[in-house]
């Protein structure tokens, strides 16, 4: 009788093949969800590489539903370092584009921030509106949407 050699060698390479799949879904996931790939220090963007984060920041939804409600909007690109914790951050600096001369730079950032480019969309003339985007100059991913009220001066206090 004839063995059939699909389903004698099935069973170690199926399995085998199986579990390094599962293994790299789920790292794969895991380490996206909890670290979005980013940058290890700000760097010039060339005039391509901005236009296509401010092009991206443009295309979330939450800058398209603004655009749907105001069509009048300015833009601005700095940067942003990221401490990721878990699924969302829990540290973040804003840093001018021009960083070599940001006091912000200056001072110690924590090991392990994430650098992305930072599109402010500022919606209205005057604005009232606001939406931030973190994404990484290089892959055109977003890593962070933010949106709220556009407001000027010091936070107020609680």
């Amino acid at each position: 009788m004839a063995q059939d050699v699909s389903s004698r060698t099935r069973g170690p390479l199926f399995w085998g093949a199986t579990l390094l799949i599962i293994i790299a879904l789920v790292s794969g996931c895991a380490g996206e969800a909890a670290h979005p790939a980013g940058l290890d220090r700000p760097r010039k963007l060339t005039d391509t590489q901005k236009n296509r984060a401010i092009e991206i920041a443009l295309n979330t939804p939450e800058a398209k539903a603004q655009l749907s409600k105001n069509a009048s909007y300015k833009t601005n690109i700095d940067w942003i370092a990221l401490i990721w914790k878990d699924s969302g951050y829990s540290e973040m600096w804003g840093i001018d584009y021009e960083w070599e001369t940001d006091l912000n730079l200056a001072s110690p950032i924590s090991k392990g921030a994430v650098f992305y480019s930072r599109v402010s969309i500022n919606f209205g003339e005057p604005p009232t509106w606001q939406v931030v985007a973190a994404i990484n100059p290089l892959t055109g991913k977003v890593a962070l949407v933010e949106e709220y009220p556009y407001r000027t001066g010091p936070t107020p206090p609680r």
